[in-house]
This record gives structure tokens, sequence and C-alpha cells, in this order.
């Protein structure tokens, strides 16, 4: 690829003004150190595990079906994911950092539309089985992020934004024929399967069962999003991902609170120490300069600003 197409360009209008982000697609992620931490083992929890009947669940939760409604959660979680976590390796034009500076956009797309939080995780879901299974250029990676996100929300929300919404968000970079032109490669490629269980799912069931404060909740919100970005997250299983997340939400903010029911999706805890190591790394993410959206979105008031909590914490974690 010759040195004057190593450049793209990624343009995005909101908040009701035009707004051009330059970004550079082509280079490596800036190289991230690791987090000075405690061991993986020290995360795990030593207490036996709580059968979900016996812990204190809110209503909300539908205390007498939450166990056949999880169990079967478990046993189809993989049943939907992307099947080939190393598909970078088979594309030719696109690398694992225009990835994550895709998704870095359309977290920020998402939250200009104020959708809700399993949307984001369906599109992500739906660019990643695409391309698993399609090589694509890269002046048309935007275009499968922004049809990806049209299917989810309008399967995911109410009243989802309209299409020349999506086509204002992309500065006019595609048309709304190119986009619903994608939007049947897409749906044709995973085969009109959207029911994806995403973490949030298992995520949102620990926390709430649990009874976690709102800091350990956001923390593991944001921790989670940010797996989003690292394409290596995507071997790990749903279930793993929100648990991993929990234990470190647990650990950075140095929380007395102990989740010793956190394990109940996990069968393998050597799997769990794997995906403790490989978020490690992860967490750095929140300090980029590249990819700033997750932490801006968890600098706001309504996440009781986390990320800056996070943030004062990770230059001096031990």
């Amino acid at each position: 690829m010759k040195q004057n197409n190593e450049n793209n360009y990624v343009r995005v209008s909101y908040n009701n003004f035009m707004t051009t982000r330059n970004r550079q697609f082509g280079n490596e992620l800036t190289n991230i150190q690791r987090i000075p931490t405690r061991s993986a083992s020290q995360f795990i929890c030593s207490k036996p595990l709580l059968k979900m009947e016996e812990e204190t669940i809110p209503p909300e939760l539908v205390n007498p079906y939450v166990g056949d409604i999880f169990d079967y959660l478990c046993v189809n979680q993989h049943k939907f994911m992307c099947q080939t976590p190393f598909y970078m390796n088979l594309q030719l034009d696109i690398t694992n950092q225009m990835r994550s500076i895709l998704i870095d956009w359309l977290v920020d797309v998402h939250l200009k539309f104020k959708l809700q939080s399993e949307t984001l995780y369906l599109t992500i879901n739906l660019i990643d089985r695409y391309l698993s299974k399609n090589t694509i250029m890269r002046n048309k990676l935007q275009l499968v992020g922004i049809a990806s996100l049209f299917i989810a929300s309008k399967f995911e929300e109410i009243y989802a934004p309209e299409l020349k919404d999506f086509v204002h968000v992309c500065d006019n970079a595609y048309t709304k024929e190119e986009i619903l032109e994608m939007e049947s490669k897409i749906l044709l490629t995973v085969q009109f399967n959207l029911t994806y269980t995403s973490p949030l799912k298992f995520l949102e069931r620990q926390i709430q069962g649990a009874n976690l404060c709102d800091k350990i909740n956001y923390a593991s919100r944001m921790i989670l999003e940010l797996s989003l970005l690292d394409i290596k997250c995507l071997k790990f299983s749903s279930s793993l991902l929100a648990t991993t997340s929990i234990l470190l939400a647990i650990n950075l903010l140095r929380s007395p609170q102990v989740l010793p029911s956190s394990l109940h999706y996990i069968e393998d805890q050597e799997e769990l120490r794997e995906c403790l190591s490989e978020f490690l790394p992860v967490i750095s993410l929140l300090k980029s300069f590249n990819m700033t959206a997750i932490r801006r979105k968890y600098q706001l008031e309504k996440f009781n600003k986390i990320a800056d909590v996070i943030l004062s914490i990770l230059p001096n974690q031990q």
C-alpha cells in the first residue's frame, strides 16, 4: 500500500455542528505497558459459590425464572459469537487499529443518539461476524460500522434513529442506498441471527443480584466497553468477560465488597486467570490519546465521573 494511502479520515457531525476527526489508519496501537497489579489468582474468590436461588434478588429480575433464563443464556452464549476471533490475519487492507478506531467512533455516535447499551454490543458483534467472513477495503469499513449500528438500532430500540440520521452522522460519506445495500449483506452473512447473548446481560445480573454499589457498576461497565476495542477479547465468552470486568473493578477501587456468586457462570478458573491477564492492557486504553470516546463518556456526571476515579488510580496501582 502506497504511503499516500496510509491516511484515512473519519468525518463525523454531531451536537448540531460539524466536526472533523482526522484519524490515521495503518499504524499499530501505541505500545501499552502492563499495569502493576496483584496476581490473577488474588482475584479469584475462595468462598463457596452461592446458588442463584439463595441470593437476594430484586423483583425485576424475575426470581422464579432467573435460573432457567441464565442457564439458557449460558448454553447459547457461544452460538452467535464471532467464530474467527483472529480474522484480521485474513484481511488485506484493514488492521486491528482500524477496527479499534471505528468502535471508538461508534461509541460517540451511540452516545449522540442516546441508544440502549445492548445496541452497542450487538453492533460490534455484527461487525466482527461480518468481517470474519468477508474481506473489505478500508474505505468501506465505516460503512460496515454504520450499517451494523442501523441494524442493531432497529432490533433493540423502541424508537430507532431514521436512515437519514445515519447518513448525516457519516457526513454524507455514504448514501442511503449504500447503507441499505450493506445492511442486506450483513444480514445475509449472519443469516438474520441477531439474538446475540452479550456480556452486558451477565454483568447486569451479577451486579443487581449481589447489590453492588454504583461505583462498581459504572467501573465494570466502562471496563467491559474498553474490551470492545481489543480484538483479542473476542476469544472469551460473554459470561467470562462480564465476570472479569466486575472483578477488576472491585480490585481497582479496592472495594471491600466481595462477589462470591460472580463465578457462578465460570467453570474453568484457569480460563478466568487468562482473561484477567488479557484485560490488564485493556484498562490502559483509558489513557489512550487516540481513542477517547469511552473515557469522555464515563467522565459524565450520570456515570459518577468514574473514568476520572479510575484514571487517578491507574498510575499508583500496585
